[in-house]
């Protein structure tokens, strides 16, 4: 996905830099040396790394606290001969949960670098224009604090559900309180028919995740083509934790229309111990949210 960038902003951040190749480093990333950052020194800056070709995110980085007004910051390994696109805010407001705010609230750039050949240094000064650069939940199986913009726990499961919209991509968390299967389905017409499932398990050989549908009110089926984009899962102490992202637009006529802002009804469920996708769900329940 290649975001909608206020083009003066990113020109003139662009002003400020200057790549150079540093030999004798160790080969594949990128230092950037803050400078001028008095007035954010004690602040958290919040950073990734994404392909501009791509739009692959590479690294996400935190800094809990910025050190002074000048100072390095190191991203790395990257491979070379690739474009970056680094985007970073810092927690202006002070709400310190890591949680993006767009401009002027949080103070946000973008910078770009490449190709990349060995280690290259690349010099930045703030100046007060600012980029909406958004800032996507991480789907790495691991939900951490406010990293999602929703939540809900739902008492008729036990199971915690986390959303976001971010661009033309939706975002969700689930945690269930078994070691089986979690799905949640969206906008299910009369129990399950028509809803859109996305369900997964965590197994010795890693995550298995699949895209179904309602075939009717009490069954479902897998999906000849998936909308999954991203997703990772992991079992931690009883517990499953699966991440995934799926477009908000899909041409495939049993996957649902997902558009922001609207309010519709989403079906959890899990099974407690089965990782067989086809086992029956232990507990499950309908609810109404909102997207965004």
């Amino acid at each position: 996905m290649v975001r909608r960038r206020h083009t003066a902003a990113l020109v003139l951040s662009l002003l400020a830099l200057v790549p150079l190749t540093v030999p004798g480093l160790a080969e594949g990333g990128i230092i950037v040396q803050y400078r001028g950052m008095d007035r954010y020194v004690g602040k958290m800056l919040a950073a990734r790394v994404l392909n501009l070709n791509t739009e692959e995110e590479l690294l996400r980085l935190t800094l809990p606290e910025i050190p002074a007004g000048d100072f390095p910051f190191p991203f790395g390994p990257l491979p070379e001969g690739e474009v970056y696109r680094i985007v970073f805010f810092v927690d202006v407001n002070g709400n310190g949960n890591g949680r993006y705010d767009p401009p002027p609230t949080d103070h946000a750039w973008e910078i770009v670098i490449g190709p990349l050949v060995g280690r290259m240094l690349m010099g930045f000064e703030p100046m007060p224009y600012y980029t909406d650069i958004g800032w996507p939940p991480l789907v790495d199986g691991v939900i951490d604090g406010d990293e999602y913009r929703n939540s809900l726990a739902d008492e008729a499961t036990g199971m915690e559900l986390y959303w976001q919209i971010e661009g033309d991509t939706l975002y969700v968390g689930l945690v269930s309180p078994g070691t089986g299967w979690a799905a949640v389905g969206f906008s299910p017409t009369h129990g399950m028919k028509g809803a859109d499932i996305i369900i997964g398990a965590v197994t010795e050989e890693g995550l298995v995740i699949e895209d179904h549908y309602g075939s009717s009110p009490t069954s479902h089926r897998q999906d000849e083509s998936s909308r999954i984009t991203r997703a990772e899962g992991k079992e931690v102490e009883g517990k499953t934790t699966i991440e995934f992202a799926i477009p908000l637009a899909s041409p495939d006529p049993n996957d649902v229309a997902l558009t922001p802002g609207s309010e519709i009804t989403v079906i959890l469920a899990y099974q407690a111990s089965s990782d067989s996708l086809t086992a029956r769900h232990t507990k499950r329940s309908a609810l109404t949210i909102t997207l965004d």
